[in-house]
């Protein structure tokens, strides 16, 4: 596992367009390149609720946001 990515391995969860883009997850919502500061415990954190869902820290972030649950 690289140590600066969220996840193991790539993820098949998105599909892809024909010129094989990936299809937006939230409409037509699209993502943006942010910059958040941190402490070691909750970047940390964020891997481990994101590890327990399969899913990226970006994610659990933005499930969070939009007033999602996760285990």
């Amino acid at each position: 596992m690289d140590q600066y990515s969220g996840t193991r391995q790539k993820s098949q969860r998105r599909p892809r367009t024909p010129d094989g883009k990936f299809e937006t997850d939230y409409s037509n919502s699209q993502k943006r390149l942010r910059s958040i500061r941190l402490t070691d415990e909750a970047w940390e954190k964020l891997y481990e609720i994101g590890d327990k869902n399969h899913i990226t820290r970006s994610e659990v972030i933005e499930i969070f946001t939009r007033g999602g649950e996760l285990s």
